[in-house]
């Protein structure tokens, strides 16, 4: 899949996790975007990990919610809506969903359920420049695709300076394929994992942001959605909104002169 060339960006104010009002939100982006829904329909929230330690490190489930919602009343040919993630390292991602309260949202809409951390992992060649590995290995629920929604969090990250859009590519992957390069080569890893497929929408939960820390972080009310059809775009938006200039922080450079987006 390859980014649009008509890159949008759109800012909307949501006082709070209102699962309708979010719905809403997201439907008027997919229509003014013209996104439709077809194939198999792949959501991608970050719960990295969940509890009451750490209710400001995930995208809330009432943002997913409402997007599957949204989803659902335009999608024309869709053979399977499902939400998948793989949490943080060596925790069970059945866990983290539950303790996310994501077990509602399965209930309430009927999406399938993928735990990247149970299913069969996929090779993807890489054949560009620059690149770490000659191949990665992904989800297969990853690798066949057809639209493919990026939910992340607005948040701080210790190592990539900014966790959004881009750096929410690192729950494509199982444990022991994350480990790799995941120490000084993190940005490149996190640009090379923009080869395997892009976002036909991203939505960022920045209704309330975090600060700081990233599995533990200091609530921020921002009362934004930030939504948009290439990721590379959005998340130079969302560093703007910290007065933070893209280009510095590594990864969404990386992913721009690998030419994801603007």
């Amino acid at each position: 899949m390859h980014p649009t060339q008509d890159a949008r960006v759109i800012l909307r104010h949501c006082d709070d996790y209102d699962p309708v009002r979010i719905q809403e939100i997201v439907g008027d982006a997919l229509d003014e975007l013209g996104l439709v829904p077809r194939g198999r329909v792949l959501v991608k929230p970050n719960i990295v990990m969940a509890g009451e330690l750490f209710r400001h490190a995930y995208t809330r489930p009432e943002v997913t919610q409402g997007i599957v919602k949204a989803l659902q009343a335009r999608a024309q040919g869709v053979t399977e809506l499902g939400i998948g993630e793989r949490c943080g390292i060596t925790v069970p991602s059945r866990y983290a969903f539950r303790e996310a309260g994501y077990d509602r949202v399965f209930r309430r809409t009927g999406a399938v359920r993928h735990l990247f951390d149970e299913v069969s992992q996929v090779e993807i060649p890489l054949r560009h420049p620059g690149r770490l590995r000659d191949s990665i290995y992904v989800p297969e629920p990853v690798a066949r695709a057809d639209f493919f929604v990026n939910v992340p969090k607005f948040k701080a990250h210790p190592w990539t300076t900014v966790t959004f859009s881009l750096k929410n590519y690192i729950g494509i992957q199982d444990d022991r394929h994350r480990l790799i390069d995941h120490d000084w080569a993190l940005n490149r890893k996190i640009a090379d994992l923009q080869h395997v497929l892009q976002p036909q929408l991203v939505v960022v939960d920045a209704i309330t942001a975090g600060q700081g820390r990233m599995l533990t972080p200091i609530p921020f009310p921002l009362h934004l959605l930030v939504l948009g059809n290439n990721q590379v775009a959005v998340d130079a938006v969302c560093c703007r909104i910290l007065g933070l200039d893209p280009r510095e922080v590594e990864h969404i450079r990386l992913a721009h002169e690998d030419g994801f987006g603007p």
